[in-house]
């Protein structure tokens, strides 16, 4: 092609067609700057096309994570929603001035820790990259931000919890003998309470009646704040699950 243009140009000088000529050059030049381009936009179209592909896999990555997160804090707050109640009921016979040993027995379950931890590879893979701004401003970043802002303060509120918790597990441990008191628990299902000698329905129903275990049943029993964070979380999770898949999609 490039002797063909060269032997037209030849052509034209040898005949003296200088106008011709020029004419020529010109036209020769804006092809050769539209043909640039046109290669400068189709680089350009690739480049985007590769960005969008890795800006997509970020975000289906932080999809994975908050519907692994959804399907732990589901199973989590299931059990966190049980002790909740099974500390309310116990608090109510604390009221009542009444014992019980199976309503304590449940509402031990208060020392058992259930923490939340998310997963949040995808958000720092992508907050560490140069695709984070390609999102500002946008629905995605909106909820990416709400989503995160809740996780925070889920877990400040779970270490709040259970730092209170484990400090009067550690004052009513030092009180009474924990290994009789997990027989019992362990055995709970099949236990008769008729059969437990008066020694051990004294030493319970003393743990029971302690105020660390009764101050940390009665803390379970209030705490409903992390029961609606984990709602929070679920909701917003997924809103950005569907918002990711239509990004995705388009």
């Amino acid at each position: 092609m490039i002797k063909f243009f060269r032997k037209i140009r030849y052509d034209l000088m040898e005949k003296n067609k200088t106008g011709k000529y020029f004419k020529y050059a010109i036209g020769e030049i804006a092809l050769v700057v539209i043909g640039i381009l046109i290669a400068l936009q189709i680089n350009n179209w690739n480049d985007a096309r590769k960005e969008e592909k890795e800006l997509h896999q970020y975000l289906a990555k932080i999809s994975n994570n908050i519907k692994h997160d959804i399907k732990n804090l589901n199973a989590i707050k299931k059990r966190r929603r049980e002790t909740n109640e099974a500390c309310q009921k116990a608090l109510v016979s604390f009221q009542n001035n009444e014992y019980d040993l199976f309503v304590n027995l449940n509402a031990a379950f208060v020392f058992i820790d259930y923490y939340f931890t998310p997963n949040q590879s995808g958000y720092e893979a992508l907050k560490n990259s140069s695709y984070l701004g390609k999102i500002n401003g946008t629905k995605a970043d909106s909820l990416i931000d709400t989503y995160n802002t809740i996780l925070n303060k889920t877990i400040k509120e779970e270490i709040s919890y259970f730092n209170f918790v484990e400090s009067m597990e550690v004052i009513w441990a030092a009180k009474f003998d924990m290994s009789e008191l997990i027989s019992v628990y362990m055995n709970q299902n099949s236990l008769n309470y008729d059969d437990l000698d008066d020694n051990m329905k004294s030493k319970l129903k003393e743990s029971f009646f302690d105020e660390s275990f009764r101050s940390t049943v009665t803390r379970g029993a209030i705490q409903t704040g992390m029961l609606d964070y984990y709602d929070q979380i679920i909701e917003v999770g997924n809103e950005l699950i569907s918002e990711i898949e239509t990004i995705i999609k388009d």
